[in-house]
């Protein structure tokens, strides 16, 4: 009896890979082999973390430099030594790829690189603008699979805090990504206000959706190859007020 392939949650499809020679076309009706006779095939080299026309800024970073910028801890380093203008607002962007590398590319925020482990990148952004963005992870062979992360908060400079406005997770079985992985997380993802985690943040999160171009074994079970996540960020004009979380940012 033939397999029938489920409806895909994203309206963009993404054409299958094509690798050197041995890798032949992933298709919907039956799974073809993603590797090479006796070894995994390669799919992405391993990245080199860093920025390219991105507007670093802060004390962690070194603007101009290309570099990764130090991650800020998560409790108990909350300020920013070296805040930005009143022109300004600061976002931060975490993101890794366990089993491979990760990229965050956009047309106005720069070229953003991460490898397995989790790299920081601290941007200035003008209010008022919008912006489109696309992540991807990367599995470092065919057959290992990857676990995406991408993290994205904005800096209030009045607590000072830090909001949490979007969280990229896939983790399937073995911390992998698979279809029902994505699917959950993007159940979850689309159940917020504003597209964002926390109200009391300035920017809006829209246009989510997540593709890939297939994996091992059977599409919806198996282990994705790659995993990409697109949405629109606008960051809206108006200063942040509130801690995370309170009640006044709650739409009624």
């Amino acid at each position: 009896m033939r397999r029938r392939c489920p409806e895909r949650l994203t309206p963009r499809p993404t054409l299958a890979l094509l690798a050197a020679g041995a890798v032949q076309l992933f298709a919907c009706s039956g799974a073809a082999p993603s590797g090479a006779a006796g070894g995994a095939a390669v799919v992405s080299a391993p990245a080199t973390p860093g920025a390219r026309d991105a507007n670093l800024a802060g004390a962690r970073c070194k603007p101009g430099s290309g570099q990764p910028c130090a991650c800020r801890q998560r409790t108990g380093d909350v300020a920013e030594t070296s805040p930005p203008d009143a022109e300004h607002k600061r976002f931060e962007v975490r993101l890794g790829a366990e089993g491979g590398s990760a990229t965050l590319d956009s047309p106005t925020l720069g070229h953003l690189t991460g490898g397995a482990d989790e790299t920081c990148f601290y941007l200035d952004v003008l209010p008022g603008t919008t912006s489109e963005v696309t992540f991807t992870a990367r599995a470092a062979t065919a057959d290992g699979g990857v676990s995406p992360l991408l993290d994205l908060a904005e800096y209030g400079p009045k607590g000072p805090w830090w909001y949490d406005l979007l969280a990229v997770r896939c983790d399937g079985p073995g911390h992998r990504c698979n279809r029902d992985a994505a699917d959950a997380w993007s159940a979850e993802a689309k159940t917020r206000k504003r597209g964002r985690i926390d109200p009391c943040g300035s920017a809006v999160i829209s246009h989510l959706v997540w593709d890939t171009s297939g994996g091992t074994g059977d599409r919806e079970l198996g282990r994705f190859r790659d995993f990409t996540v697109r949405f629109t960020l606008e960051v809206k004009r108006f200063a942040t007020q509130f801690p995370p979380g309170a009640t006044e940012c709650v739409p009624k």
